[in-house]
């Protein structure tokens, strides 16, 4: 199915549920949109078809899911992934970090769960603080540079997606922010697939 608008997608897929009878559909896509991800678990939820999302948009990890949804993704959530780099930072004794962010839906939920990470630790964390970038107020990226060089922490852990990312370290890039003694853990459910982000 390469055509992933949501019409096109709804209508394929009930389709092929009512023509054959099918156990389980494994989906895999090559967007980045997590609107995939839900028509999916809606339609397993209305049909009460398992189906596993392996990559792309299908494998986005949505919380929570449809009730009565059997649907299966093979990623990892933002919690899981900040609790993986929690370990890291505290087997490097990297305490001292910052957050960034940009509008991304879920920055809320993101900040949330660092503070809930580190408020329920024993380890002497400290967080230094919250930066919210809005990228598309700032095309030419200079307040997004200013807000970057605030930051006091070495260690940040950004939460964006895919394309804000490449904007977010642009900036980075040019105030100076990525060379050695700079860490970024990069934290977000589409930033997958088989392109890497950009080295800066």
């Amino acid at each position: 199915l390469n055509d992933t608008n949501p019409r096109s997608l709804i209508v394929r897929l009930c389709d092929v549920l009512s023509s054959l009878r099918i156990h389980g559909v494994v989906f895999e896509d090559d967007t980045r949109s997590e609107a995939v991800a839900q028509i999916l678990d809606f339609i397993s939820a209305q049909t009460s078809v398992p189906i596993i999302g392996v990559n792309g948009g299908s494998a986005i990890v949505l919380t929570p899911k449809e009730k009565g949804s059997t649907f299966l993704q093979l990623g990892s959530s933002t919690e899981q992934q900040l609790q993986v780099i929690f370990e890291v930072l505290e087997e490097y004794d990297w305490t001292a970090f910052a957050v960034v962010t940009t509008l991304l839906p879920g920055y809320e939920d993101f900040v949330d769960y660092v503070e809930v990470l580190t408020d329920s630790s024993f380890i002497g964390w400290e967080h230094r603080g919250v930066v919210t970038l809005n990228l598309t107020d700032d095309p030419e990226g200079a307040r997004t540079r200013r807000q970057l060089r605030e930051v006091t922490a070495q260690i940040r852990l950004l939460y964006c997606s895919r394309d804000e990312a490449e904007a977010v370290f642009r900036a980075a890039r040019d105030a100076g922010l990525t060379g050695p003694g700079y860490i970024w853990f990069v934290v977000g459910t589409n930033l997958g697939g088989s392109e890497q982000l950009p080295e800066h």
